[in-house]
């Protein structure tokens, strides 16, 4: 019964902007190894890495053969170096446009080469007071419609940020609203000719590997996690890539998955709780430690709270064998669906929507990097991304605590083929509803995954109990609608939602009673409705319903006290269907008032919308 979408929701993950490039006449002369790190960071944020680099294997002789163009393979850092932080700025060398934007030299410098393609980035927003976005992108390139980060007033955040290197190995980020910038080189990917082992991207299952909801319960401060990794992925694994989520975090605090033979407290994070009850979520790509044939990393806990940790692939060291699946292809940040400009509007709770991919990747394109986003969330909860046309895992990408919040989070998946009329990709599952927001950041070279089961059919959206705002327009007529005493509730004047009757969103009769003289008299002149007449109900999920009258009864009762329970809700019934029934006392001219009848004016449902 959903109705059409009349208003959509103002508010921007990101808007185009217009700034000056650098050109390389105003490049600056930065020398590969003339920037500090600078003191303890603040903040790392989400991805935070250290390691050994995987190395690529020897080409074998005559093994070259024609690549996807740009096909690159990975390398990690021997440890997480800060390139920009604008709090510090004669620490750091990077280009300073304004207070909302910086370019910042990646390639070239700290072991990243000059040829490398693209980076993994953490980029943290520390806000200024505003809401804000954060948008990285390649230098000398427009401004894409994407984003990285969002940031609510005050905020201090952090994300991975896969992102094409530009102009002379620089990127630009740029915030909405002014602010600091934080800038960590975690990796990167440098160009192939042919095939190789090592720095390649497998796709796993999505799979839950730890979750200590279940087992250890809340981590105790300054204490390690470890996580064994063994069976989940093979052992010519080099690092794997992780969807790190705290919950119930006992305080603000930040946790970090390290290797497992990293000592001491870690000096970067890959999560941020901002207080006491908080649900994040990050992608981290750790180096894996093998310890007697058995694989592992292990994750830091500042504060106490619950840690889940979810595989979804890994990169390949030099024993694999040598293959050009899994080389990643880097591209100009892309948005692929905002569903505030999209048909199916903002997601329910289990609902999902299916995200195609360009036509142009499609036949090559086993998995995607992207940067999800949820948006007004209807309620705490999570999306998990997947390819499409396959079983939803067990798994969650965005995690989010409270309802109205935007969250964003790295996440690569696997994509689905096309298949007849579905046009492939991936797909997003929302356990409580929330706009979804997806930026396409390269892809993964590769067969896409053959599709399994047929379109995933969204539930009707649950039933909205009340309150309720009641509207009827020709009358001037708006009140609250309200469960509890019928008493209480009608004698501080507002209206009372007859217990056992349905709720908005049922197939189902709504009874609705109200006085007409007494306590402000809100149905004084309900006598006065013709058919057509239009009544609508706002929730405060954000739909109103609108319903238009189809009848007006009479309900007689003794002259002692008034007709019966069942003859006044049998008359709500009287019209079939999925209706509001409006009830009060009435003399049996219509008029107010008399204790010994009732009205009852019926309206049928029309439709609903979201506003």
């Amino acid at each position: 019964m959903r109705g059409s979408k009349l208003t959509r929701s103002t508010a921007r993950i990101c808007h185009p902007v217009t700034f000056d490039f650098l050109s390389s006449a105003d490049k600056p002369a930065i020398p590969p190894d003339a920037s500090r790190v600078g003191r303890r960071r603040f903040i790392a944020g989400a991805g935070a890495v250290a390691g050994s680099a995987v190395v690529a294997s020897a080409l074998p002789a005559g093994s070259a053969k024609a690549l996807v163009p740009g096909a690159s393979q990975f390398f990690i850092l021997p440890k997480a170096v800060r390139l920009a932080d604008t709090r510090e700025r004669h620490n750091y060398d990077y280009n300073h446009v304004n207070d909302h934007h910086i370019q910042v030299r990646v390639g070239g410098r700290f072991g990243v080469p000059e040829n490398a393609t693209a980076a993994v980035l953490t980029v943290t927003g520390v806000n200024w007071g505003q809401p804000s976005h954060v948008t990285v992108f390649p230098t000398a390139e427009q401004v894409p419609e994407a984003s990285n980060l969002n940031l609510t007033p005050w905020a201090v955040n952090a994300n991975m940020v896969t992102v094409k290197l530009g102009l002379h190995g620089f990127v630009d980020v740029i915030s909405h609203a002014p602010g600091d910038k934080l800038v960590d080189v975690l990796g990167y990917y440098a160009p192939v000719a042919g095939p190789v082992s090592a720095g390649r991207f497998v796709t796993v299952s999505p799979t839950r590997v730890h979750d200590s909801r279940e087992t250890y319960g809340l981590t105790a401060p300054n204490s390690y996690t470890p996580i064994d990794l063994t069976g989940r992925v093979p052992s010519n694994a080099g690092a794997v890539m992780i969807n790190l989520t705290i919950a119930l975090a006992q305080g603000p605090g930040h946790f970090t998955a390290v290797p497992y033979d990293v000592e001491g407290q870690p000096t970067t994070s890959s999560v941020n709780a901002t207080g006491y009850g908080d649900v994040r979520a990050a992608g981290v790509v750790v180096p894996i430690t093998k310890i007697g044939g058995r694989l592992f990393i292990k994750v830091y806990s500042y504060v106490s709270a619950y840690v889940i940790v979810d595989v979804f692939g890994y990169y390949t060291d030099s024993t694999a064998p040598v293959s050009e699946t899994g080389l990643f292809v880097p591209v100009t940040p892309m948005r692929l669906i905002d569903t505030r400009n999209h048909p199916i509007g903002r997601l329910w709770p289990n609902w999902v929507v299916e995200v195609p991919l360009p036509p142009s990747i499609r036949s090559n394109a086993a998995s995607v990097a992207i940067n999800i986003t949820g948006v007004l969330s209807r309620a705490p909860g999570h999306f998990t991304v997947s390819a499409g046309r396959l079983p939803i895992p067990n798994t969650s990408n965005v995690n989010w605590a409270t309802g109205g919040a935007v969250v964003p989070n790295h996440a690569v998946t696997t994509v689905s083929a096309p298949s007849g009329g579905f046009e492939g990709g991936f797909q997003v599952y929302s356990s409580h509803g929330a706009h979804v927001v997806a930026d396409l950041a390269g892809y993964f070279v590769g067969t896409p995954t053959a599709p399994q089961l047929g379109p995933y059919s969204n539930p009707a959206p649950p039933p909205a109990p009340p309150n309720w705002i009641l509207s009827i327009p020709r009358l001037g007529l708006t009140s609250t609608v309200m469960p509890g005493n019928p008493n209480t509730v009608t004698n501080s004047g507002h209206s009372w939602h007859w217990t056992g009757t349905g709720f908005l969103g049922m197939q189902a009769n709504v009874a609705i009673f109200g006085h007409r003289t007494e306590h402000g008299g809100p149905y004084r002149n309900i006598h006065l409705l013709n058919g057509g007449d239009i009544l609508t109900l706002r929730t405060f999920d954000g739909r109103e319903f609108v319903y238009r009258t189809v009848r007006r009864d009479l309900v007689w009762g003794p002259n002692s006290g008034g007709p019966g329970t069942d003859k006044i809700l049998a008359a709500t019934r009287y019209h079939p269907g999925t209706t509001v029934s409006l009830i009060a006392c009435t003399r049996t001219d219509w008029l107010p008032t008399s204790l010994n009848h009732r009205i009852v004016v019926t309206f049928e449902f029309v439709s609903w919308h979201e506003y």
